[in-house]
Formats: structure tokens, C-alpha cells, sequence
């Protein structure tokens, strides 16, 4: 008797065994919930690929980041063009992208953000000549100056909107720091708005290509503004995202640990 009990109840088990949801197994086995930062893929030196790898300042510091959190979550870092990684916020495709400015008005479909990445300097850097201060008193017969920003920046600030407005500018979105660089020097653009370490640091990487280019030709016309970068995540609270809230208390707290270790 005693066989034949143990038999029926291995069979009972095997039973409700093989009746359960395959997905409800999946929850149990995989209780980490899977996280995805989108990562501008051409912004050096603070987010970059470079032989199909992602590097970057802000990169470093969430990885490091990320390690702390291993247990609570799998955390990917997927690069991507910028522009591209805006739209997936806005369309509420995607749960988080780094490192975009604060822009609680121009990009309602992000918040909140993380504690601060670091801090930039967005300087216009322009053709010897050619100059974008007192823009508003430039006057209105003579031709708008062209300048380059990277697609997907909202990088101008109050004058230099008015001044577009007016038609005293014009802007041209390129792909990247490397096109601006590119069409600067070869007086398409008269100026390019960025982060001033990235515009440096791609002046030196096109050396290579450029051997007559160097940042003496340009001129560092005006600091433009001064942001904070940081993690913006979606506004969304729906059930995609459940962990958003935990995820982004326990990303921030070690994001100032890895900050606090690395000033040590």
C-alpha cells in the first residue's frame, strides 16, 4: 500500500507539474526584473561605441552602479542614435535614456530623472569671423548664420531661439559631434553648438582623417549653457514598468556611491 501511495502522489505532482503556466514557472525562475537604459552611441567622451563596445564617463559610472544592484535587477545598457532613443521615450517604447538635459516642458514624456551624471558647458564654436554674440543685434538683410547641432539636442538657449525665430539663424541637425566637426571645417556650418570636452575630444579622433584639422581653427565664441546630464526615465507608470519606482530610489542611492567613492 504504501508503494502504491507514494506512486499516486508522484503521479498527482507530475500532474499539476506539467498543467502549470509555463510563464508563471518563468516568474518564479527569473524573479529579476529585466531593465533597459537606452545610451546615446555617439557622444564621446561621456557615451560612445567604438569597435562595437560602449564606453563613455556616464557609462562607467551607471555599470559601476549597476553592479549594486545586481541582485534586484538585470540591468542592459543598449546604445543607440539619440534622436532615435528620444523617440522611444516619447512613444513610450522604452523605459529610460541617458544622458539627456532636463527638459521637464520640450520632453513631458520623460521624468523623473536621475541625481546628476555630471555637469557640461555647451559652447559654440565658430569659424574665424564669424560670431553669435549680441545675435539680436545682427542685422536682418545680411544672411542667418548656419549652425550645427547633433540631432535630437535641445541645446539653444533664449537668445539664440529668438534669434532663429527671427531668421537670423539657421540650424541643422547632423547625425553626430563627427559630422558637425566635419562640416565646420569645411565651412558648411559656421558654427556647432555641443558639449565642449565632445567637441575637443572629436576634433582629436579626426585628426586621422583630417590631417589639416586642428582646434585652432576654430574659435570658442560663447558658452551657451550649462546643464546637468543625467538617467531620464518615462513618465509612465503603467504596468510595463512596476519596478520603476524601487528601480530608480535604488539606482540614484548607488549613483552617489559610486560619485562618493570616485572623489575619495
Amino acid at each position: 500500500m504504501q508503494a502504491l501511495s507514494r506512486i499516486f502522489w508522484t503521479f498527482v505532482f507530475i500532474t499539476l507539474f506539467a498543467c502549470y503556466p509555463l510563464h508563471a514557472l518563468q516568474r518564479h525562475i527569473d524573479v529579476k526584473p529585466r531593465v533597459t537604459i537606452l545610451v546615446d552611441d555617439s557622444y564621446p567622451p561621456y557615451s560612445y561605441v567604438s569597435n562595437g563596445y560602449l564606453y563613455g564617463i556616464y557609462v562607467e559610472q551607471v555599470k559601476l552602479a549597476a553592479r549594486q544592484l545586481a541582485d534586484h535587477y538585470q540591468i542592459t545598457l543598449e546604445a543607440i542614435p539619440w534622436k532615435r532613443g528620444v523617440a522611444a521615450m516619447e512613444s513610450g517604447e522604452a523605459f529610460a535614456l541617458m544622458p539627456p538635459y532636463i527638459h521637464k516642458d520640450k520632453r513631458p514624456y520623460i521624468w523623473p530623472y536621475s541625481v546628476s551624471l555630471g555637469e557640461e558647458a555647451v559652447v559654440a564654436f565658430c569659424n574665424q569671423g564669424i560670431t553669435l554674440k549680441n545675435i539680436l543685434k545682427r542685422k536682418p538683410q545680411l544672411e542667418p548664420i548656419n549652425i550645427g547641432i547633433n540631432a535630437g539636442f535641445l541645446i539653444l538657449d533664449d537668445e539664440l531661439a529668438v534669434a532663429r525665430e527671427k531668421g537670423l539663424i539657421k540650424i541643422w541637425e547632423n547625425k553626430d559631434t563627427k559630422s558637425n566637426i566635419k562640416k565646420l571645417s569645411k565651412n558648411r556650418l559656421d558654427c556647432y553648438l555641443n558639449d565642449r570636452l565632445s567637441t575637443v575630444m572629436g576634433v582629436e579622433a579626426l585628426k586621422s582623417e583630417l590631417q589639416t584639422l586642428d582646434m585652432s581653427q576654430f574659435q570658442e565664441d560663447k558658452i551657451v549653457l550649462t546643464r546637468t546630464a543625467h538617467i531620464g526615465y518615462t513618465k509612465e507608470n503603467g504596468e510595463r514598468f512596476p519596478y520603476k519606482l524601487d528601480f530608480i530610489e535604488k539606482m540614484n542611492e548607488a549613483l552617489r556611491v559610486v560619485q562618493a567613492n570616485n572623489h575619495q
